[in-house]
């Protein structure tokens, strides 16, 4: 090879190093925006009860964090269906009305799976301190 060869050879292995990176860096601050809205969920729903349940509820959410992020983002693509049906032109009632359900449903969802792991931190918890 030579040293010009060489040198392509780097100058590529780097620019595919560079991509990847910026790559990598997105996908972390895309986790790291999630966590931080079910970070805020958790102590929103948590608040009002005891240490120990907190902290069990905090272990359930771990737990189950791939179902919860599914709510969440299922959460915000009803939203955003509903402002693009409310941006929508001319008015169209019809629509506005089947993303406003489709919002009512994907809160009811959240709710029941946050109720779900409620429930289970309850229980974890009451099992602990009767042994």
């Amino acid at each position: 090879m030579t040293r010009r060869s060489i040198w392509t050879v780097v100058l590529i292995l780097l620019g595919l190093s560079v991509a990847l990176n910026v790559f990598l860096v997105g996908y972390a601050a895309h986790g790291l925006r999630e966590g931080a809205s079910a970070g805020s969920l958790v102590d929103s729903v948590a608040s009002i009860y005891p240490p120990d349940v907190r902290q069990e509820f905090r272990r359930v959410m771990r737990e189950n964090r791939p179902r919860t992020f599914a709510a969440l983002r299922d959460l915000r693509r009803a939203r955003a269906g509903l402002a693009s049906a409310m941006a929508a032109s001319p008015l169209d009632e019809a629509a506005i009305q089947a993303s406003m359900k489709q919002v009512r449903d994907s809160t009811d969802n959240l709710q029941a799976v946050i109720q779900d792991y409620l429930l289970t931190a309850l229980k974890r918890s009451k099992s602990k301190s009767a042994s």
